[in-house]
């Protein structure tokens, strides 16, 4: 029966660590998210950008799509090891 107890502790500590990285990964593309969106709202709406700015659009859509998969996949990770 103890044997039973430690595993489900560290299946609940392996949870809660993969659902802490996942919400720092959701937080930093929420923040990368943020300047994608100031971007291309800003293009939307007719202003010019600049070369630098260009790149910092592209830059930050792709950082986006990076830390969203990746915060998606420890959330799943750690709904796996619960099981």
């Amino acid at each position: 029966m103890e044997y039973l107890n430690e595993n489900s502790g560290r299946a609940l500590a392996m949870f809660l660590v993969f659902l802490t990285l996942s919400l720092a990964a959701f937080v930093i593309a929420w923040m990368r998210g943020r300047e994608w969106g100031d971007l291309s709202s800003r293009r939307h709406y007719g202003e010019a950008l600049t070369a630098k700015e260009q790149d910092a659009l592209r830059r930050s859509r792709r950082s986006f799509w990076i830390w969203a998969c990746t915060s998606m996949i420890l959330a799943a990770i750690s709904f796996l090891a619960l099981r």
